[in-house]
């Protein structure tokens, strides 16, 4: 048996329709690691609402969040991990960017570490921080993050974009689906990361060639994965644009098992009920 690195996306790909884990999902997934292939969870959440997943599946291996900008081993000082940050002093140059645009909330994140310029609630994938004791500001940021995230309408999210672009060309702005809509948001990031880059780095750490890795996805963040990998798998409810640009889609949704499946059907993992 070859050995494979099975690389799933969270939201939208692994995770149900209510942003959890199904029994067969876990159930599958722990057997394909028992079959001896190594099963990365490669995602642009952050650590902090990420590792809850990880523990579930009972991984051992690096864990890939932000995109690819910090590749790390849960609850452990590892000697590989990896980091792609901002400095301060440039996200603290990015808050002036309030001065001209409505921006609603905006939070420096990285490896524990979530600030933000002032108190907020209900927003996707950032636990609520109504009265928040430190702020994003030049007091409050001792670290350098890993990205910068600002939360607007969405008719500000183009002149916002391309005003980063202007004034900060060495840093990397984009949205994804889950911010967009009612909380779209603009992340901005260093140049230098993606989940392909991550996944070849893990893969490294394995000696699993590109063509033994099966990536699952289906956004725009997963599209270089998905290109990188030698089997890239869109999920049935994938974009179409993702589904176009992978090797198989699905029949079954994120909502129905549908990596569970594929991996069974294909024999990494044991029939799991």
């Amino acid at each position: 048996m070859t050995r494979k690195l099975i690389a799933l996306d969270l939201d939208g790909t692994t995770l149900d329709a209510t942003g959890h884990l199904t029994a067969r999902t876990i159930a599958t997934l722990r057997a394909a690691q028992q079959a001896g292939h190594v099963v990365v969870i490669a995602t642009g959440r952050p650590d902090s609402i990420s590792e809850q997943f990880y523990d579930e599946l009972g991984l051992t291996s690096p864990l890939i969040n932000f995109n690819g900008a910090l590749i790390h081993r849960p609850h452990q000082a590892w000697a590989g991990e990896r980091q792609v940050t901002i400095s301060p002093a440039t996200a603290l140059a990015l808050t002036r960017l309030k001065r001209q645009f409505a921006i609603k909330v905006m939070v420096a994140e990285g490896k524990q570490l979530l600030l933000a310029d002032h108190g907020y609630t209900n927003i996707p994938f950032l636990p609520d921080l109504p009265q928040p004791t430190t702020l994003f500001d030049e007091a409050g940021l001792r670290q350098a993050p890993i990205s910068v995230t600002m939360f607007i309408a969405e008719r500000t999210l183009a002149p916002l974009q391309a005003a980063v672009r202007e004034r900060f060309p060495q840093l990397t702005s984009q949205t994804w689906g889950a911010w967009q809509g009612e909380h779209t948001a603009l992340e901005v990031t260093a140049p230098g990361s993606g989940k392909a880059q991550g996944l070849a780095y893990v893969a490294g750490q394995y000696g699993i060639a590109p063509a033994d890795i099966i990536a699952f996805g289906d956004d725009q963040n997963d599209a270089d994965m998905l290109a990188y990998a030698g089997t890239g798998v869109a999920m049935a409810n994938a974009k179409p644009a993702i589904k176009q640009l992978a090797d198989v889609v699905t029949s079954a949704d994120n909502a129905h098992d549908g990596v569970a499946r594929y991996l069974t059907a294909h024999g990494l993992a044991a029939q799991a009920m």
